[in-house]
C-alpha cells in the first residue's frame, strides 16, 4: 500500500468502514458531475470564445466536430448550415471557430494578417498528417518561405510553358482512350480516368516518370492506395486527439479496416520516397533533357548550395504528387458532372470552343486561355465544388477577426463550401451560373450577379501560402476541357444526377464512381 494511503488508513483498505466506502463511491461520481457542470458553465458563459455564436453542444466538446470531420466526413456541409444560421463567425469547438472566407481569407490567411503583437496565424502542426510541419503544407513561417522560394521557379510561367509538352502528351493518350470507349459504347468512370490523367502528369513532372495509368488503362498501386491513405490520415487525426478511444473506435469501424488504412499511408509514403531517391540519382536534369520540378529543387543557389536540401525534397515530393493531382482531378470530375446537368451552359461553351478552333492541333495553353466563357465555367465549377473541401486551419496569435477578439491558441477554420455557397455572398448560390464571372462588357453578362462577392472565392487558398501550382492547374483544366468538348458529347448514366450529394469530405472529397456515356460529336 502506498505511503499516502497508509497515512489515511493505517489498518489498510481491507479495514475501511463500510460507511466510508459508501461515501467514497458517492463522492467520485459527484465530483465528476460537478467538474462537468462547472466546465460547461465556464465554456458557455465565461470562456473568451463565449461571445462567438454557435450550437452550445459544439462549444462544450470537440469530439463531435472531430468525429464528423475525420470519420464521417459530414462536417464540411454542416459548416454551411451553421454559417447560414449563426453568421460569419461560428464556434464549433471549445477552442475552435469557423470563419466565413469573406472575413477569414483577408484577416487570417492574408499577407498582412497579424496578431495584436505582430504574430503570425501559423498552421496547426500535424493536422494533415504526422510530420507535415516539415513540408510546404504546414512548415513554420521562415521554413515555408525558403521552401516556397526554392519551388517558385518550377511553377513560373516559363517553367509551365516548358512542361506543356508533358501535359499535351498525357491528354492525347486520354483522348485516345475516351475515343475507343465512345466508339464501343463503353461507360466511362470519369473519376477513375481523371485520377489516372492527373497522377500521370504530376508523376512525370515531379519524377520524370509517369505512373502510366492512362497509357495502360490500369491503376498504379500508388493511386490505388491514395484514397485509403486519406482515410488513414483522417483516422490518425482523430485517434491522436482521442487515443483513449482507440479500442471502441476499432470495434466500431473495424480494427482491420482502420489498421489497413493507416498502414497504406506509410506504404505510400515509402513508395514516394523510393521514387524520389531514384529521381535524385539522375541529377539536376534527366537524360531526356526534359526539366521537371526536381530540376528546380536541385539547382544551385548563388552560394553553391542546392535550392532545397535532399531532406526537404524527400519531405515535399509526396505533397507535390498529392496536391498536384487529386485536387485537379476532383475539379475536372466536378466539371463533367455539373456541365452534364446544365446542357444549356455546356452548349454555349461548346459553341465558343468550336468557333475558336477548327481542329485540336491548335489547342495549347496560350490559345485555350483566350476563351472567356471557358474560364467562367471553370471558376463557377470551383465555386460550387471546391476541390479542397477544407482549408487547413490556422492558430490565432491573439487577434481581432470579424470584429471579435480571438484569443491566442484558438484554432480557426475556413470551409470553402460554406463560403462559396453562402446566400450572403452569392445570388443563386446553389446554381451553376458562369455568367456571374463574365466581365460587364461580355454579351452574356447578367446584372443579377453584379453584387456577388467573387473576391471571396479562393479555391486555391489565399495569401503567401496559397497553392503554388494554381497556374499549372488552370492551364491543364482549360486544355483538357477544350479538347474533350471539341471532340465529344457526353451525358450522365441513369442514377448519377445526385452523385455529389452522396460524397463526404476528409479535407479532400472521397469520391464514388461518376459514370458518363461519351459519343463522338457530329461536326
Amino acid at each position: 500500500m502506498s505511503s499516502t494511503l497508509q497515512a489515511i488508513w493505517p489498518q489498510g483498505l481491507g479495514r475501511v468502514r463500510p460507511d466510508a466506502l459508501s461515501l467514497i463511491i458517492v463522492l467520485i461520481p459527484f465530483a465528476l458531475a460537478s467538474w462537468v457542470i462547472l466546465r460547461t458553465i465556464y465554456l458557455l458563459w465565461l470562456h473568451p470564445l463565449s461571445k462567438v455564436p454557435g450550437p452550445p453542444l459544439l462549444a462544450v466538446t470537440d469530439i463531435i466536430n472531430q468525429w464528423r470531420s475525420n470519420v464521417t466526413g459530414t462536417f464540411t456541409r454542416e459548416a454551411s448550415q451553421l454559417h447560414n444560421e449563426f453568421g460569419p463567425l461560428v464556434r464549433i469547438g471549445p477552442n475552435r471557430i469557423s470563419v466565413d472566407g469573406s472575413v477569414g481569407y483577408p484577416q487570417v490567411y492574408g499577407l498582412k494578417a497579424r496578431g495584436v503583437d505582430g504574430g503570425y496565424f501559423d498552421k496547426v502542426a500535424g493536422y494533415l498528417f504526422l510530420g507535415d510541419e516539415h513540408t510546404l503544407l504546414a512548415a513554420p513561417h521562415e521554413l515555408h518561405r525558403s521552401m516556397r522560394r526554392a519551388l517558385g521557379h518550377a511553377f513560373s510561367e516559363q517553367a509551365v510553358r516548358e512542361q506543356e509538352g508533358i501535359v499535351q502528351k498525357q491528354v492525347e493518350m486520354l483522348m485516345d482512350q475516351l475515343t475507343r470507349r465512345a466508339k464501343s459504347g463503353e461507360v466511362v468512370d470519369v473519376v477513375k480516368w481523371m485520377n489516372y490523367l492527373f497522377f500521370d502528369i504530376i508523376g512525370e513532372l515531379t519524377f520524370a516518370k509517369s505512373f502510366a495509368s492512362v497509357e495502360t488503362g490500369t491503376e498504379h498501386p500508388f493511386i490505388q492506395n491514395f484514397y485509403e491513405t486519406t482515410l488513414g490520415d483522417a483516422y490518425s487525426r482523430f485517434l491522436t486527439t482521442y487515443p483513449y478511444l482507440a479500442i471502441p473506435f476499432g470495434i466500431l469501424l473495424g480494427r482491420k479496416q482502420v489498421n489497413k488504412a493507416i498502414a497504406l499511408g506509410a506504404e505510400n509514403r515509402e513508395m514516394i520516397a523510393e521514387m524520389t531517391r531514384s529521381r535524385l540519382e539522375l541529377g539536376e536534369e534527366p537524360a531526356s533533357g526534359q526539366r521537371d520540378f526536381t530540376t528546380y529543387m536541385l539547382k544551385k543557389t548563388r552560394q553553391g548550395e542546392q535550392s532545397m536540401s535532399t531532406r526537404n525534397i524527400l519531405a515535399n515530393s509526396g505533397i507535390l504528387i498529392g496536391a498536384g493531382s487529386e485536387t485537379t482531378s476532383s475539379a475536372m470530375s466536378f466539371f463533367f458532372y455539373i456541365s452534364s446537368l446544365n446542357a444549356d451552359r455546356r452548349q454555349i461553351l461548346q459553341d465558343e470552343i468550336c468557333s475558336t478552333f477548327s481542329d485540336e492541333s491548335s489547342m495549347n495553353f496560350t490559345s485555350c486561355s483566350q476563351i472567356t466563357y471557358l474560364q467562367a465555367c471553370i471558376e463557377e465549377t470551383l465555386r460550387m465544388f471546391p476541390p479542397a473541401a477544407e482549408t487547413p486551419p490556422r492558430v490565432s496569435p491573439g487577434a481581432e477577426v470579424g470584429g471579435k477578439f480571438i484569443p491566442q491558441g484558438t484554432i480557426i477554420h475556413v470551409y470553402p463550401w460554406a463560403t462559396f455557397r453562402s446566400p450572403a455572398n452569392f445570388t443563386d448560390p446553389d446554381s451553376f451560373r458562369p455568367e456571374r464571372w463574365l466581365p460587364s462588357t461580355h454579351p452574356r453578362y447578367d446584372t443579377r450577379y453584379a453584387n456577388d462577392n467573387l473576391a471571396c472565392v479562393k479555391p486555391f487558398s489565399y495569401g503567401p501560402r496559397d497553392c503554388i501550382g494554381k497556374n499549372l492547374a488552370y492551364n491543364e483544366m482549360r486544355l483538357l476541357i477544350c479538347k474533350v468538348i471539341f471532340r465529344f458529347d457526353y451525358k450522365l448514366v441513369a442514377g448519377q444526377n445526385m452523385w455529389h450529394d452522396s460524397l463526404n469530405a476528409l479535407i479532400i472529397w472521397v469520391k464514388t464512381p461518376l459514370k458518363l456515356q461519351f459519343t463522338l460529336r457530329k461536326k
